[in-house]
């Protein structure tokens, strides 16, 4: 006789779980709409720049782009927001 066989379940536990399950993807359900109503999220408007750089630079952004997975244009944000911000600065205190 094998140890590991349950008793099967009764109609009233059965019921129960098939209600606890169904109670438990409402919850989460309700959870997922909720953390949406929370963040939302606003695409900022984009301006096309051109730049001329030189070509070991360019190099060097592909290189970084590929490496980290994320593209040259994204890699150059982020590379130029801090600086450009700190100079923005720099310029209105000497005004």
């Amino acid at each position: 006789m094998n140890k590991f066989i349950k008793a099967p379940l009764s109609k009233m536990a059965k019921e129960k779980r098939a209600e606890d399950f169904l109670n438990f993807s409402k919850e989460k359900e309700e959870e997922a709409i909720t953390d949406k109503k929370e963040r939302v999220l606003k695409k900022e408007d984009t301006k096309a720049f051109l730049l001329r750089l030189p070509l070991s630079m360019m190099q060097d952004l592909t290189e970084i782009s590929a490496l980290t997975g994320i593209s040259r244009n994204a890699s150059c944000i982020e590379l130029l927001r801090v600086p450009v911000r700190e100079k923005l600065q720099e310029l209105k205190k000497h005004q």
